[in-house]
């Protein structure tokens, strides 16, 4: 995989300028407006997630201007709820590790007002919500990497039960382990130096940030597409 290209590609497009200010511009106004609603950002995120499924789609064929335009706000909307509710079902045991995860907040409760048995129990409790916690984590990112085995299906055939096909994606994530470890090292370093711009530069860097890691990801996520659609288990 291109490290180099999945940043360079947008600015091969002559409408760079007008792609990704329109980009930057949803994003920003998801912001802006959840202030007032939280409605406004999900939409962006969402019509933000089926532009970079697009880009996925282009990357894998390899068209040369994978860079999407938006001139078919509801079909990307479309798309991105189809991709936020495939990633809501690989992450339903994190949202119900997490709830129940918030029980061992209750065991100082527990102590009878005993200040001994409070500070006691309060401590058992800082254990286990860390060990919970980083059984969370892991699993959310192993659901994260396979739900990506299911993204690659997805882009063959665009049918939401694809997702559900939990046993082909693992099989196309497992055959392919070092190309998607790969990509994930890419989205991993791509994210912390997005995190290092927004920091920096707390409202622009920040929108730029994402819009970057958008239409990277994209971009990374297609060229692993491309590489393994050979060996990808047919969505049926």
């Amino acid at each position: 995989m291109d490290f180099t290209k999945a940043i360079t590609y947008p600015f091969d497009d002559q409408d760079w300028v007008q792609k990704l200010g329109i980009a930057a511009g949803i994003f920003l106004g998801g912001i802006l407006l959840s202030f007032l609603l939280g409605i406004p950002a999900i939409l962006a995120g969402l019509i933000l997630g089926g532009w970079q499924f697009e880009i996925l789609k282009r990357v894998k064929r390899n068209d040369s201007l994978p860079l999407p335009a938006f001139d078919d706000f509801g079909g990307l909307l479309s798309k991105g709820f189809t991709l936020a509710l495939g990633m809501i079902v690989y992450q339903i045991p994190t949202i119900l590790f997490a709830c129940a995860m918030s029980l061992f907040f209750l065991l100082p409760a527990m102590s009878g007002g005993d200040s001994d048995a409070a500070a006691a129990l309060t401590g058992v409790a800082g254990i286990a919500v860390a060990c919970c916690s980083c059984l969370i984590i892991l699993y959310a990112i192993a659901a994260s990497i396979v739900y990506a085995g299911g993204l690659i299906r997805f882009a063959d055939r665009e049918e939401l039960g694809t997702f559900f096909q939990i046993g082909e994606n693992f099989a196309l994530v497992r055959n392919n382990i070092g190309d998607f470890g790969m990509a994930v090292l890419y989205l991993i370093g791509a994210g912390l130096v997005a995190g290092v711009a927004g920091s920096i530069v707390p409202l622009i860097g920040t929108i730029a940030a994402q819009v970057f890691i958008y239409y990277f990801s994209g971009h990374i996520l297609g060229q692993l597409a491309a590489k393994i659609s050979g060996s990808s288990v047919p969505a049926v």
